[in-house]
């Protein structure tokens, strides 16, 4: 069987979907598994990624951002029995659409939603026009719709797809690797290039480009001015075009020496950031956050977890169990949630291990690949 993986972007390009993609292949070729992926060239110098998996990187007819023009997909993709298409895609759907409706039952289409397109100013009517005319007609084509969860299918635009074909949906959680996402001694060499020796580290991973507006680094900036405690410093990991824009405002608030902007930190490094904050925050803004995998790689490393209560995201994080859920956008909320960990450090020690033992239990990459497969054969048994 041979399967295309479609995704906008891949490693070393930092996002979630990509990542997802990235494991779900990796899993695949371990299982033998004929696979390929498809996404566009992103210009890192960055070598790929070490795997059993082949790897196609296309030339885009056109480019905006991460939406790309790649028509070529539906002569490359022809001989694929499994097409699993990660959307959203701009500039890839309409070609793998036609293409499944030429070669009808011969290729299973699996449509991954990963979350609406939100935008903002003049995007926001794009991507409303754009979702109402791709993704029906995706829908329409596709044999099997994946959701990472009903929580946010339910608040979500496609919800009236929902309501009419529930048949249709599978709900497949994203996942992490829990043998390399581990808790482990804070690294020494980490405490003392960022300096926090002796101090609390609140922790945020995430791109800082146009792209993802949405991860609210702007609202977890004002809410670690209003803790104004001496004994805590914000590290942000990533990499991205907004990244002045945050710096400049930690700098008008005079907090230049308390938060760190890391810029680009390579996956296999990332464990160690993980392990070296005492709370880790996603506080994303609106419904482009649908998941948020950061959050189950820092509760891999028994890491308590300051999340934004939004569909999807809400369902990764047990409340008052494994982390705190504080309402979008609001800073004062946010820097109470911060706050209660900061000061019972018991509690987020108790919460760290809980979200360690859920994440082994229920968001395991060999775990949820299975319910992939099946769905990758259910025609073909």
């Amino acid at each position: 069987m041979k399967i295309a993986q479609i995704v906008c972007s891949f490693p070393p390009y930092r996002g979630g979907m990509g990542n997802v993609a990235y494991f779900i292949t990796d899993q695949l070729s371990q299982l033998k598994y004929d696979v390929t992926v498809f996404s566009p060239k992103q210009g890192h110098q960055d070598s790929d990624y070490v795997s059993f998996f082949k790897m196609c990187h296309l030339t885009p007819q056109l480019r905006y951002g991460n939406a790309t023009l790649v028509l070529q997909l539906f002569f490359l993709c022809w001989n694929y029995q499994v097409i699993h298409f990660h959307y959203p895609f701009i500039g890839a759907a309409l070609p793998i659409a036609l293409l499944k409706l030429i070669r009808g039952k011969k290729i299973r289409l699996i449509l991954h939603y990963h979350m609406d397109l939100v935008g903002r100013g003049w995007r926001k009517l794009i991507f409303k026009v754009y979702s109402k005319l791709i993704f029906k007609i995706m829908f329409l084509v596709s044999d099997k719709v994946i959701v990472t969860s009903l929580d946010y299918a339910r608040a979500s635009f496609i919800s009236p797809f929902l309501k009419s074909q529930p048949e249709k949906f599978v709900e497949v959680a994203n996942a992490v690797d829990v043998q390399f996402f581990q808790p482990k001694v804070k690294s020494l060499f980490l405490q003392k290039k960022f300096g926090v020796t002796g101090k609390k580290v609140i922790l945020f991973v995430g791109a800082l480009d146009s792209a993802h507006y949405f991860k609210g680094v702007n609202y977890l900036i004002r809410a670690f001015q209003v803790l104004k405690r001496d004994d805590l410093k914000l590290i942000i990991v990533g990499e991205g075009n907004l990244k002045h824009v945050y710096r400049d405002l930690a700098d008008s608030y005079g907090l230049s020496d308390k938060i760190i902007f890391t810029g680009y930190i390579p996956d296999k490094a990332l464990v160690d950031y993980y392990n070296l904050c005492d709370i880790f925050v996603l506080p994303s803004i609106d419904k482009s956050e649908a998941f948020g995998v950061v959050l189950l790689e820092a509760m891999a490393c028994a890491k308590p977890v300051v999340a934004s209560n939004l569909p999807g995201v809400r369902q990764v994080v047990s409340k008052k169990v494994d982390g705190r859920l504080f309402k979008p956008q609001a800073v004062d909320h946010l820097a109470e949630q911060i706050n209660f960990f900061l000061d019972n450090p018991d509690e987020a020690v108790k919460y760290g291990q809980a979200g360690r033992k859920k994440v082994v239990k229920y968001y395991s990459w060999p775990i949820v690949v299975q319910d992939i497969i099946k769905l990758y054969h259910q025609d073909y048994l």
